[in-house]
């Protein structure tokens, strides 16, 4: 498995430079920097466990998305483990439930999927062995500075108009494939995934 992991980051870090394209969207050397230096601060818990949560997120919001989709709304989840405010680690940041109360309520949590009511379990075998790949795939990415959201720690369905879109500390990114990305700045309000 170490042997696979060194060869995957070789590859990945031949294929693409700060200066270039990763996975079609153009990532910016200061961006780059940023991220570098996040991750030397303090490494980030990905483990057998942080790796299946990682997974079933992909799955439940992103199965229906091209790659370049899936690797987006894992690395949102990677944005929030490093940033102090939110959770310290995949798991966490995933399972989190409401700002006010502090606990998962349905319909009242960080990620939709996990508060629905619905299975968590997975029903296609093969999309779901994808979903594994791009949750170690694109945390490696991550990890070494290649960020294709450009930092994101929020985003929404294209087909649907939260409201806290609308904080005045939300600044939208991008658009990749079904999703809209931002990066939220705390100071001015709280604003839900």
């Amino acid at each position: 498995m170490i042997n696979f992991i060194k060869t995957m980051f070789a590859a990945i870090l031949q294929l693409f430079s700060p200066a270039e394209a990763v996975a079609g969207i153009n990532i910016q050397q200061p961006q780059v920097a940023r991220i570098i230096e996040m991750t030397r601060d303090q490494e980030l818990l990905f483990d057998d466990e942080q790796i299946h949560c990682a997974a079933l997120n992909i799955y439940f919001e992103a199965r229906n998305q091209p790659r370049e989709g899936q690797v987006a709304v894992a690395m949102v989840v990677y944005n929030r483990a490093k940033d102090k405010f939110w959770p310290g680690n995949i798991c966490d940041v995933i399972k989190q439930g409401s700002y006010t109360t502090g606990r998962v309520a349905r319909n009242r949590c960080q990620f939709s999927w996990y508060c629905d009511g619905l299975s968590d379990r997975p029903k296609e075998p093969t999309t779901w062995s994808d979903n594994l790949e791009v949750a170690r795939s694109s945390y490696y990415m991550w990890s070494n500075g290649y960020d294709i959201t450009g930092g994101a720690t929020n985003y929404h369905s294209v087909n649907v108009y939260p409201d806290w879109r609308a904080d005045r500390g939300m600044t939208f990114l991008r658009t990749i494939n079904d999703h809209h990305f931002y990066y939220w700045k705390r100071k001015v309000s709280v604003a839900l995934k």
